[in-house]
């Protein structure tokens, strides 16, 4: 599962504003941004500039960096990514590296198929 800056973003405002048990319409009049600016913000379908960011912690009163700083899904490794990922713990970063370029070539045909 892939997580992105902007969606996890998003849960976090959207956390906050139901928190306070605002709509998008009311967290958009107190932060001067349009209702639909709002959700498309919350479904991390909009990156946001830092102003609008400042716009919408002012609005729900917490930090920027509380926004920021929400807690992202735990991504739970597969056994083999583990496996991978122990073996290569605490390597040389060139060895880390030849691992890596050796790995790729393996996955190459795999690697842009859907």
């Amino acid at each position: 599962m892939k997580t992105d800056i902007y969606s996890a973003l998003g849960n976090a405002i959207r956390a906050h504003r139901k928190e306070r048990g605002w709509t998008q319409e009311e967290l958009g009049e107190r932060a001067s941004l349009h209702p639909s600016y709002i959700g498309q913000i919350e479904r991390g379908t909009k990156k946001i500039s830092l102003a609008t960011l400042h716009k919408v912690s002012s609005a729900l009163k917490v930090s920027m960096a509380d926004l920021l700083l929400e807690k992202l899904p735990v991504v739970k490794t597969s056994e083999w990514e583990s496996r991978i990922l122990g073996m290569l713990r605490d390597k040389p970063d060139d060895l880390q590296k030849r691992t890596y370029i050796i790995v790729r070539e393996a996955m190459r045909p795999y690697l842009h198929k859907k």
